[in-house]
């Protein structure tokens, strides 16, 4: 009994944890007002990442700290949103089943189907980029959040 009060005393008088650092800005979305206006948008659960020859790769946090890089990446410089889907399994299913899926709010959002490509890597992948021209913040924040929170961006044809 007396231990379990030395521990519950040394918990309650011992310092705090620190509150960690606040997040710093991108400079990038300050010096890019689409950027800027895409992320005021989509709120402090996202993050500009790296940029690569695609773009700037979207991070969104999914727990509480950690931000997971996100199949979408942003291109300033056109204002193009990038998407990629992947589906394990037979190919020629795979594109029915994103046909019918996707294709038709994907398309709402001003993105359509530019490539497809298919390795074999522990099975039969199938990866379907979808792009588009988005001019408004607006809608290139609302591509980005179904592409990231209300579809499945990889697809395994064995558990459907």
């Amino acid at each position: 009994m007396a231990l379990r009060l030395g521990k519950f005393l040394r918990g309650f008088f011992a310092p705090r944890p620190r509150k960690p650092e606040p997040l710093r800005a991108d400079p990038r979305l300050a010096a890019d007002a689409w950027l800027g206006a895409i992320f005021a948008r989509l709120g402090e659960r996202y993050q500009l990442g790296a940029d690569s020859a695609d773009g700037a790769r979207v991070l969104r946090r999914t727990g509480r700290a950690r931000f997971n890089p996100m199949p979408v990446w942003l291109s300033s410089a056109d204002h193009e949103v990038r998407a990629d889907y992947e589906v394990r399994g037979d190919a020629a299913q795979g594109k029915a089943l994103l046909d019918q899926r996707l294709a038709a709010r994907l398309s709402e959002l001003g993105l359509a189907q530019s490539a497809d490509s298919v390795e074999e890597w522990a099975g039969t992948v199938l990866t379907r980029r979808y792009q588009g021209r988005c001019d408004s913040a607006e809608s290139a924040a609302a591509a980005v959040r179904f592409v990231c929170e209300d579809s499945e961006t990889q697809i395994n044809m064995a558990a459907e």
